[in-house]
């Protein structure tokens, strides 16, 4: 199984595109089937991977957004099932979205997600190349040569920023450098069915090609993926192939779900090996004439398509969208069935997907006795915000990790009702300018991301985002307090989102508020969430509970056994208990995991000093400053430890840099200490 993020249906050789350069991906949907009614359940990275490798709905599984929720234990999947059938396992991902973290790791022997955790900036993604995933990858196919193997393999290529590599980078330079990611993913996906299926060989593969969403573009005015669930979004490619199948073109309705079911029967296992599975196999290819049987009552049968896009409900307090797609019968309409999509919304949606491909014409207002009758079809058990009192326990904590329930009352904080204020085509503006924001952030334009987080809060003052984003600016610019008081008012309107109340814990600890920062992440201590447990962990060691913290950090590294800030933090851990060789050696496994981490370097330098490995200890701190030039401690560690070695070339230029920027105002004093001693320093040379 090959799935390819954020690849548009549209954006393909075989579907049309003549601007598409996938000769690997047309080449295989020559020789197998294409289906060309497609759709996912979801609109982001994770919910639709857990649809495909369990066979349910979002709503089923359990994970409704890329943050904060768990693949249950309870869902059995894929690689499971495979694994149980004595298959070799093995999944090869891109991403962070789909970190081992996240549950989807569960039945394979090997699940590689080893990009480099713990060092992207601002809204970036921890990622890796193609080229990376796919030499892995097809390294571990060919090790297992002769055996019945399962694998999955995620390239992200066409995910945002568009960033194509080269020579794609130079073919596309004409604007279109989403179509060059794309191009780079067909390559990357050609090199690996060379050691896959390699031409004129009997291979016995099956060969699964999705998406796990599409991408905007500008579609309905949105530019990447998440707020909006037309066509653009939803529709995914699908293209099987194997030697057992003839070239095909299916015109069916057919789902994500589907995609595992037909795997199982493909390779010969029972589908009742994933019992309540929600998928239809598709070994044996329906006819195009499915998509216009049955009528209104086939809308929760096999024929139907569930869906939602609930990201900005659960990051941003807007209305959540769900809906369906299905074939309905009209006593108006001579041609029969139609293929009709509902949008449940404030402001409802209903279009005519064979009409009006591109959805622009509303069809809800003349006709809404049409719409009433989808509506009635979605899935109780899909609302959402779920009822309270109607919330499972998998739900429940996954809610809680997010912050939307208190932490000792099932209320939720979400709304429960939702106005036509609320409906994201509302509030389309209000997203561009949040991607705005994102890409000025990234950018290191720092005046105009201030200037954008405070319009957010302007426009929307009950979105805690625009008060994160504000925080985090603030805290660029070295305007520490000013970003206290943002985070402490959303924190006091009960807007503070999870990883704004970890941030505010950081930066109390930053003002020497230890106690109040212990306070604020105490209330998460039952926590799952590894970067929650990180800085739960970070706070007690900094107000000196070096035993708990440590007990923490090492829960930390039971939920995520890859994270280099639980060992990072672990390595400051051993500093403050003077173990020096302990603390190098934790220092060591985090910059193992990522060499980019700047705090680790810093906590390396300090233990090497300590155990009088000067030499080293001015190269690790050397390293840090590099990674971090701005890091007012790290200076003051490199500059009078090479002071105090007589490398004075080294000391002299961080001595003065720090000496500049700790006494800018914007530090009210906080270094005073340290300033006396550098200009001491600094007069002796």
């Amino acid at each position: 199984m090959i799935t390819i993020d954020t690849l548009r249906a549209d954006a393909l050789g075989f579907a049309g595109n003549p601007l598409a350069e996938t000769p690997h991906l047309d080449g295989l949907a020559a020789a197998g089937w294409v289906f060309e009614r497609a759709h996912g359940h979801s609109v982001m990275t994770l919910p639709s991977h857990a649809s495909l490798l369990t066979g349910l709905l979002p709503y089923e599984h359990g994970v409704r957004d890329n943050a904060g929720f768990v693949l249950p234990d309870r869902v059995p999947t894929a690689a499971e099932a495979f694994e149980e059938a004595g298959f070799r396992t093995a999944a090869f991902v891109a991403a962070f979205p789909l970190d081992a973290r996240y549950g989807l790791d569960r039945g394979f022997e090997v699940y590689d997600d080893s990009y480099p955790e713990g060092a992207t900036r601002g809204f970036s993604v921890a990622e890796r190349s193609g080229a990376e995933v796919i030499a892995g990858a097809a390294a571990w196919w060919r090790e297992h040569e002769g055996e019945r193997r399962f694998l999955w393999v995620h390239l992200y290529e066409p995910h945002a920023p568009y960033e194509p590599p080269e020579p794609f980078a130079d073919r596309f330079a004409g604007g279109n450098a989403y179509l060059g990611e794309v191009a780079a993913a067909d390559a990357y996906v050609g090199r690996l069915l060379d050691d896959i299926a390699p031409p004129g060989a009997r291979s016995g593969v099956l060969v699964a090609v999705t998406s796990d969403h599409g991408e905007a573009l500008g579609d309905h005015g949105e530019d990447t993926h998440g707020l909006f669930a037309y066509e653009a979004t939803l529709a995914v490619p699908l293209v099987l192939w194997s030697e057992a199948l003839d070239t095909a073109r299916v015109d069916a309705l057919v789902r994500h779900i589907d995609v595992l079911p037909t795997m199982l029967e493909a390779a010969g296992l029972p589908i009742s090996s994933m019992p309540g599975i929600a998928g239809r196999s598709l070994w044996r290819a329906p006819s195009g004439g499915e998509t216009a049987s049955g009528g209104v009552g086939a809308v929760g049968g096999s024929s139907a398509t569930y869906f939602e896009a609930l990201h900005t409900n659960l990051q941003r307090g807007w209305a959540p969208l769900r809906g369906v797609i299905a074939p309905v019968t009209s006593e108006s309409n001579e041609r029969g069935p139609r293929l009709m999509k509902y949008v449940d919304l404030p402001l409802p949606e209903l279009y005519d997907l064979e009409a009006d491909p591109a959805e622009a014409q509303n069809l809800h207002a003349s006709e809404e006795v049409l719409g009433a009758r989808l509506a009635v079809h979605l899935p109780a058990e899909s609302e959402w915000p779920p009822a309270v009192g109607a919330v499972s326990e998998d739900e429940l904590r996954a809610l809680r990790s997010l912050g939307y329930m208190s932490s000792s009352s099932v209320g939720v904080r979400l709304p429960r009702n939702y106005g036509e204020e609320d409906d994201p085509k509302k509030l389309v503006e209000l997203d561009g300018l949040i991607q705005d924001y994102s890409e000025a952030y990234r950018d290191a334009r720092l005046d105009r991301a201030e200037a954008l987080s405070r319009e957010m809060i302007r426009r929307r003052p009950q979105m805690g985002l625009g008060y994160f984003n504000l925080a985090q600016t603030l805290l660029d610019l070295g305007r520490i307090e000013e970003a206290l008081d943002v985070m402490i008012d959303a924190e006091r309107r009960q807007l503070a989102s999870l990883p704004l109340q970890r941030q505010l814990a950081l930066t109390l600890v930053q003002v020497g508020r230890h106690r109040d920062a212990v306070r604020l992440m105490e209330r998460h201590g039952g926590s799952g969430d590894p970067d929650t447990l990180n800085v739960l962990g970070l706070v007690l060691a900094e107000a000196g509970e070096t035993a708990r913290a440590r007990a923490v950090l090492l829960r930390s590294l039971g939920a995520d056994e890859r994270n280099p800030e639980a060992r990072q933090n672990l390595a400051l851990t051993a500093l403050y208990e003077s173990d020096w060789p302990l603390g190098e050696r934790e220092a060591r496994i985090a910059l193992g995991l990522n060499s980019g981490l700047s705090l680790a370097w810093n906590y390396l330098g300090i233990a090497l000093y300590n155990q009088r490995r000067m030499d080293e200890a001015i190269d690790a701190l050397q390293q840090s400053v590099e990674l971090d030039p701005g890091d007012l401690d790290v200076l003051y560690n490199l500059g009078t430890v090479a002071a105090g070695q007589g490398r004075l070339e080294v000391a002299k230029p961080v001595l003065e840099r720090f000496l500049r920027e700790a006494t800018a105002p914007a530090q009210r004093g906080r270094y005073a200490a340290e300033v006396r001693i550098v200009r001491s320093l600094l007069r002796g040379f």
